[in-house]
């Protein structure tokens, strides 16, 4: 076969391999163009002979044309000999070996066969009727080259994302849908171009849709620009006359497994990537300690977060965001896995999410009744607060009662200064009164002491001594009296004193106990997982505080085939 032939068929080759996954570039274009018509070097009419020419007068002389060149020993022997070259580009390689036995199976279908078994002297041709094989130089072998070249040209971008990506377009179906989503999500943004009917609101849908999830092998699940989903199949919510995946801009995809139980799902949502990630979707299965009750989807909608039906509290997860999720932060994850996928901006991607470590040992949830609580104002903790055992957790507010005993404290306190004041002047007055008439029985005795040494000698007479000593007993008198009086009156000053504040302390601790039976306080150390607003009444509004409890993990071997179960406690009843 000619060059120019044989350079058609390493184009066809090239097209073909390219399809079944090899990376062309141009570099493996040329060592695959110089590879088909490397092994016409044994022969100097050959374009490569004459460039070569010592290296093919060589081969000529020693061994003929299409002998040693064109034989499988020599191709797999240069293919080894190549072989650091695999290992520095392996694309480079195979396009080089792919080009070579281009040109071994092109000249099987020339009149003079390929000996591939050489030194055995056995030809081999493609066609073993002789009238069949083409001529060297023939307009037969023009024809095959254009028809090879054309092919080549053609074949190039049906296989740029592989023939069995093109095949799967072709066919277009949701099960090829699927295979092309998850070959391409990895590396790149995947879309759907779809056209069918939505069996729900029996409305047309045509258009362009991301996909964004694939439901096992049947369909995807695919949102628009509102973010609305829709699960796509045969013969499902929307119905699929043809759904063809075609990739988008290229992106940085990661997908991470979690193990969430024992964690609140605020704490999971917490860990997911905020700034830096485009989208996120989470799929996977919850059990969580609450009730919990999504709302339906809207119509002809697909509903990424709904409740499995039963006695637990299972949540099904199918490509959700976040913000689906938001409404039951507060929830417990009692037990659960997730595979989240994320979309990163940028080109760096963490290996793993910062998910807090799950709590030690089990987890039992308490439930708090509040009925009729006057206001949620009364509430004292929040959604994520640590509660230790008998701090308050809700107050039924009453103002009047604790107001009214404390301003009855504060006035009997008032009125226990003023006694003390009263008492302070008591003591002053009687000091200075009791000080007066002690200088006036001092001198009084005195006079009485002179007047009786003035009878002794006969001075002055007994009668005017015992007026003397009559003064000084009756100023006794009155400095006796008036001790007593002070003594009553401060007693009972005191007295008033001590009982008004015997008096306030009772009044305050009236009112600490009016307000001690307002609140509720937390019958275990918990955390604060879930606020619950009940019914509204005349009364109040009723609230369910839902504590998460941890227990400490017992260092005791766990029998065989037994599960650690997680147990809620009995409501705790309030005032």
């Amino acid at each position: 076969m000619q060059a120019g032939t044989h350079i058609a068929g390493a184009v066809l080759t090239l097209a073909v391999a390219r399809g079944f996954g090899l990376e062309v570039g141009p570099v493996e274009a040329v060592a695959c163009f110089a590879a088909s018509v490397l092994p016409d070097i044994d022969t100097t009419t050959s374009g490569v002979g004459r460039f070569f020419r010592p290296v093919s007068r060589f081969l000529e002389s020693r061994f003929g044309h299409r002998t040693l060149t064109h034989s499988l020993l020599f191709t797999f022997s240069l293919a080894a000999l190549l072989l650091p070259l695999y290992f520095a580009s392996p694309g480079v390689w195979f396009a080089f070996l792919y080009g070579y036995l281009s040109h071994l199976l092109l000249d099987t279908l020339n009149v003079n066969g390929v000996p591939l078994l050489w030194p055995h002297r056995l030809q081999f041709w493609f066609f073993p009727n002789r009238k069949m094989r083409v001529p060297y130089g023939s307009p037969a072998e023009s024809t095959i080259a254009l028809l090879m070249l054309f092919s080549g040209i053609f074949l190039w971008p049906v296989g740029s994302n592989g023939f069995d990506t093109a095949f799967r377009r072709m066919v277009a179906t949701p099960e090829t849908a699927v295979a092309d989503y998850i070959d391409m999500r990895e590396t790149n943004e995947v879309f759907a171009v779809l056209t069918g009917f939505n069996s729900e609101t029996q409305e047309p849908m045509n258009g362009r849709y991301r996909i964004v999830e694939a439901i096992g092998r049947a369909g995807v699940i695919v949102e628009d620009q509102g973010g609305r989903a829709f699960q796509v199949s045969k013969n499902g919510q929307v119905v699929a006359y043809r759904v063809r995946a075609y990739p988008g801009a290229p992106a940085v995809v990661r997908a991470y497994r979690l193990d969430v139980g024992g964690r609140l799902l605020s704490d999971i949502l917490a860990a997911l990537p905020q700034a830096e990630a485009r989208a996120v979707w989470i799929t996977g299965n919850l059990l969580v300690a609450a009730d919990v009750q999504p709302p339906p989807a809207a119509a002809g909608t697909f509903q990424r977060v709904r409740r499995l039906p039963g006695p637990q509290n299972v949540l099904l997860l199918h490509a959700a965001r976040p913000v689906d999720l938001t409404a039951y932060s507060t929830a417990f994850v009692t037990s659960g896995s997730l595979v989240v996928r994320v979309e990163y901006s940028g080109n760096r991607a963490p290996d793993a999410l910062p998910l807090s470590p799950a709590t030690a040992g089990r987890s039992t949830v308490r439930l708090v009744e509040l009925p009729n609580l006057p206001s949620l104002a009364g509430l004292l903790v929040e959604q994520g607060d640590t509660v230790q055992e008998g701090q308050p957790l809700a107050r039924y507010v009453d103002e009047a009662a604790p107001a009214q005993q404390r301003e009855d404290a504060r006035q009997l306190r008032e009125k226990a200064a003023q006694l003390r004041a009263e008492v302070s002047t008591e003591r002053r007055a009687y000091q200075q009164q009791a000080g007066g008439l002690r200088a006036q029985v001092q001198a009084a005795r005195e006079v009485a002491a002179r007047w009786e040494k003035l009878v002794q000698v006969d001075a002055a007479t007994r009668l005017e001594l015992e007026a003397k000593r009559a003064e000084v007993r009756r100023l006794d008198g009155q400095l006796t009296a008036l001790s007593v009086s002070h003594t009553s009156r401060l007693t009972r000053l005191q007295q008033q004193e001590q009982d008004a504040r015997t008096r306030a302390d009772a009044k305050e601790r009236a009112a600490r106990r009016s307000e001690t039976k307002q609140l509720v306080r937390s019958p275990v150390t918990g955390k604060v997982a879930e606020i619950r607003q009940g019914t509204t009444n005349a009364k109040g509004v009723s609230v369910q505080l839902v504590l998460v409890v941890q227990e400490a993990e017992r260092l005791q071997p766990v029998p065989a085939n037994t599960t650690p179960t997680t147990e809620a406690a009995p409501p705790v009843a309030s005032p």
